[in-house]
Formats: structure tokens, sequence, C-alpha cells
């Protein structure tokens, strides 16, 4: 009978042993699942994250909460993630940052190919440049050339370097011959109320976010940073109409966890992204916040993570820009 006991214990253990992968894709998630978002409440990518969060909870039978931790361009709530277990629990919900601020030689906390695995690419979302209202600024030749004429430059904000509004005014000086003061803020909302405030003079700024402010009368976009017009603001010209076809990099959002979590558990969370992006309501939503859903598979998203880490390479070189 011993060692008949001996024999079940052991049947057991290597049983244990050899299950955790199905034994995850059984159980998970069950508890709570917190995305963190990197950057300040407020903005498109928080007002996404809460919208896909509702829709994950029913997805995954789980609540799944959104957690801000902003600061350092977003490296302090990236980093916060990087060295989390990787039992799916922990996500990152994030933009071209991630990729960015390494490619420039920042000093982040992480290393986005070693840290983290990619879940699905989320969407695109349309940027504009804008102005204060009381700008005399009416379009880009406008800017142009109030931004030459003026003693110290312009001031621009941005969510800090290696951002995409960082990158386009790094882009729009070399373009131009004008110099810009770059001015990070910890979210998209808190640049728009500088913007509306008249304490920057210009931003690259998420279009819905700016066109809530220009029926506010507070800030007056000049032009829209993607390669067409879009619908939202079918009478605002493209910068490459306006003159200026290389300045704009189009902003994405995406969503990745530690590095070692396990398969099944990747594609069950794909899965969920991919339902929630394809409901209707939510679908809705993001068009009026001028946002694509992409909804890609990993290894797509895991392509434009390197094709974009290429490209941030070579404008650092060609731009000399670097973050070290």
């Amino acid at each position: 009978m011993r060692v008949k006991r001996v024999f079940s214990v052991l049947v057991a253990l290597v049983v244990a042993l050899g299950a955790p992968v199905g034994a995850v894709a059984q159980t998970y998630p069950s508890k709570p699942v917190t995305m963190i978002n990197p950057f300040a409440a407020g903005g498109s990518l928080d007002i996404m994250a809460r919208l896909l969060a509702e829709q994950l909870s029913q997805q995954l039978g789980q609540p799944v909460l959104v957690e801000n931790r902003p600061g350092a361009g977003s490296a302090i709530g990236t980093a916060v993630v990087a060295h989390a277990r990787p039992d799916g629990y922990t996500l990152l919900i994030t933009a071209g940052n991630i990729v960015s601020a390494q490619a420039l030689g920042a000093p982040v906390n992480y290393d986005w190919r070693k840290d983290f695995v990619p879940i699905t690419l989320l969407g695109t979302i349309a940027q504009v440049v804008a102005v204060p209202e009381n700008s005399p600024a009416k379009s880009m030749k406008d800017l142009v050339t109030l931004a030459r004429s003026s003693p110290g430059g312009y001031s621009i904000g941005s969510l800090g370097v290696g951002s995409g509004g960082h990158i386009n005014g790094k882009r729009l000086e070399q373009v131009t011959g004008i110099t810009l003061t770059d001015i990070p803020f910890k979210g998209m909302a808190e640049t728009m109320t500088a913007l509306a405030g008249g304490h920057i003079q210009l931003a690259f700024g998420n279009l819905p976010e700016v066109l809530t402010y220009q029926r506010g009368g507070r800030i007056r976009p000049i032009a829209v940073a993607m390669p067409t017009r879009s619908e939202l603001a079918p009478d605002l010209p493209t910068l490459a109409e306006a003159g200026y076809p290389s300045v704009a990099i189009v902003p994405w959002y995406g969503v990745l966890a530690p590095a070692g979590t396990a398969p099944d558990v990747l594609a069950k969370l794909q899965k969920a992204f991919v339902a929630a992006l394809g409901n209707p309501a939510l679908a809705a939503r993001l068009k009026e916040m001028a946002i694509t859903p992409v909804g890609s598979s990993p290894e797509a998203f895991r392509q434009q993570l390197e094709s974009d880490h290429a490209m941030y390479v070579s404008i650092g070189k060609e731009m000399g820009i670097s973050l070290k």
C-alpha cells in the first residue's frame, strides 16, 4: 500500500508539473486584470483603455482595471510592467514611445524586445497641428513665418522625448529651419490645457481633444498630420497639402505583456482584445475619437515595433537626435 501511495503521489506530481500550460488556459483569468497606462488620465489612450476594459471584463469574466502610471515620457509606467510577474494579470497599454525612446538612446529602465511580448496593435489615431485660438497663425505657412521671426523660436508641447509630438516637432524644425523648444507633459489632456491657456505656442494634438477645445473657442487646428483628410474635420488640410509631406508620423496604440507570459494566456488575451474592438458600440465611439481599430496578430504587431524601431534609429542619425 505504501508503494502504491508513493506511486500515486509521484503520478500526481508529474501531472501537475507537466500541465501548467493547459491548466493556465483553463483557469485564466481567476482574478482581476490590470492594464497600466503610462500616460496621464484624460487623453485618447486613457479613454480607449477604459472602453476596452469594460468589454474585456465581459470577454474574460473578470474585472479589467485601468491604472495610470505617468511620468518620464511614459518610462515609469512602462518599467512597472516590464518588471511585473508574467502571469497575464498586468498588461501595458501604450503608444510608440515604448520603441522610440529606446531607439533614440533614452536612459529607460526596460528593453522592449527582452522585457515584453506583443499582444495586439489596437489602432492608429489622427493628429493635427494646433495653436492657441488667439495665435496669429491661421495656416502652416503663417506658423512657420511667425516662428522664424520669433527671437527664441516657438514652444511645442509633447508627451516627452521620443513621443510622436516630439519627433514631429524635430522633423518640422528640420524641414522649415525654425527653432522649437520642446515642453513635455504627462498626457494629451495636460498638453491641450497648456495650449489653450497660451503656455505653449503649438502642439501635435489628438484630433478629438483638439476639436473639443476648438468648439470651446480655445484652440485652432491648422493641419491634419495624417496621409488623408479626416471626415471629422474635412475642411482641414493635411500637412502634405500644406507643403510639408515628410513631417508627420502616424501614432498608434497597442497592448503588451511581460516577457515570459504563457502562450495560451497571450492567445486568450489577443482574442479578447480583437473581440472587444469589434463591438459595434465601441467601434462607433472609437470612430468619434478618430481612432481606426486594427486588432492585429501578435506577430504583425511585433513587425510594427521592429519597423518603428528601425525608423526612429534612422531619424535619430539623420536629424542628430540622441537622448543619451
